[in-house]
């Protein structure tokens, strides 16, 4: 079969488009007599790794990457222009976006109803449009895949889709890129951004207001440093999003303000071995689909705060990582028993690699072959 991949995963390489990446390149090794044409936008140099399979072809749409309305229409008209002139058999959308018709098969991935979850996530505009969008995407499609079974949940819940039309398949890491460095690996990149190996912790993600609930992680540090004066640095990366400046404004107004590092997006070279070299990872994000950053933690054999809810207890397991997302004092009190107990401190990272190894590209990329065969060949 051909596979027709809709290629939009935003402005920069983040969660949805490391999935999508390492998706394809699993099934292109496990299904060499499969194609897969990959609709990319103009700007996107991510996707220069996939070239190099002989049954993968990376096209360029000419669309922008930065502009979201021009996305919106390519979908619609673009999209579907494309998939009827490569001759596809089966259609991907791997992204939120708007469907409104299709011309074949098409199966998307729903990774979060976030906008059914956080009030406030995003601006009132762009929150009526994805609640619109939803259920559209859910009865324009074939079929849907999604990253939890909270997820899952959400999408039967909110869009009211039949239960046989969705199926979880769990996110990944890639272990070439995410796994344990030793200190001397990571120096060189501690000593771009003027950090100490394990002496500071670590948050990645999308700087936003109230979604991903930094203000809690960054009230919990502050805490540590008033109370224990610990001797840490809490770094931050991400690039920004909705109500960014609430979270500049809250760090800038502290004394503590110099121990807080902001480095932006940083490169897929650089971030493991930030994750490696950081004392902790702090995720404390009201809702995700899957929480994809916890898992690169884990994998790197870094101990993980994390909320308990949402998708996470499914992606910690049986490690004793998760505590209420709203509680500074519970996240503030578990960052001074992983600081000030190396035993415990141990344990945790040794139970976070331990389960980080029960995630698998190839499982999710076998998964993902079978729904396309499914959807092409309905029983």
């Amino acid at each position: 079969m051909r596979v027709g991949i809709s290629g939009y995963v935003g402005t920069h390489l983040t969660g949805i488009g490391r999935v999508l990446i390492n998706v394809v390149k699993e099934m292109a090794r496990l299904f060499p007599e499969d194609e897969y044409v990959l609709f990319a936008n103009q700007g996107y140099d991510f996707y220069a790794p996939l070239t190099s399979l002989p049954n993968v072809r990376v096209v360029n749409t000419g669309v922008s990457k930065d502009s979201p309305i021009a996305n919106i229409l390519w979908h619609q008209r673009g999209f579907q222009r494309l998939l009827r002139q490569w001759e596809c058999d089966v259609a991907y959308i791997p992204n939120f976006s708007l469907l409104l018709w299709k011309r074949l098969p098409t199966v998307v991935t729903i990774h979060d109803l976030i906008e059914f979850n956080v009030p406030g996530k995003f601006s009132p505009l762009r929150m009526a449009y994805r609640k619109m969008i939803d259920p559209l995407m859910v009865r324009n499609s074939t079929f849907i895949t999604t990253v939890s079974e909270c997820s899952k949940r959400d999408i039967v819940r909110f869009c009211h889709a039949d239960e046989q039309k969705v199926r979880v398949i769990p996110n990944a890491v890639d272990p070439t890129y995410f796994h344990e460095y030793d200190e001397a690996d990571v120096r060189p990149v501690l000593e771009k951004y003027r950090l100490v190996y394990k002496s500071y912790f670590i948050f990645v993600g999308t700087i936003d207001y109230p979604g991903k609930n930094i203000k809690v992680v960054i009230d919990a540090f502050f805490q540590l440093k008033e109370r224990q004066g610990i001797d840490y640095k809490l770094v931050i990366v991400g690039k920004d999003g909705h109500n960014a400046q609430v979270i500049y404004d809250l760090v800038n107004r502290s004394p503590y303000k110099d121990d807080v590092l902001f480095t932006g997006y940083v490169s897929d070279a650089d971030l493991p071995k930030l994750y490696s070299g950081a004392k902790v990872m702090l995720y404390l994000s009201l809702y995700e689909g899957f929480g994809l950053p916890v898992l690169e933690a884990m994998s790197c054999a870094t101990p993980v705060v994390c909320s308990d809810t949402s998708c996470f207890p499914e992606v910690a397991g049986e490690a004793d990582i998760c505590v209420s997302p709203t509680d500074v004092d519970a996240v503030s009190g578990q960052l001074l028993r992983l600081t000030t107990d190396e035993t415990y401190y141990q344990q945790m990272a040794n139970q976070c690699l331990a389960q980080s190894r029960t995630f698998s590209w190839e499982r999710s990329a076998r998964a993902y072959h079978e729904v396309f065969k499914m959807v092409l060949s309905p029983l």
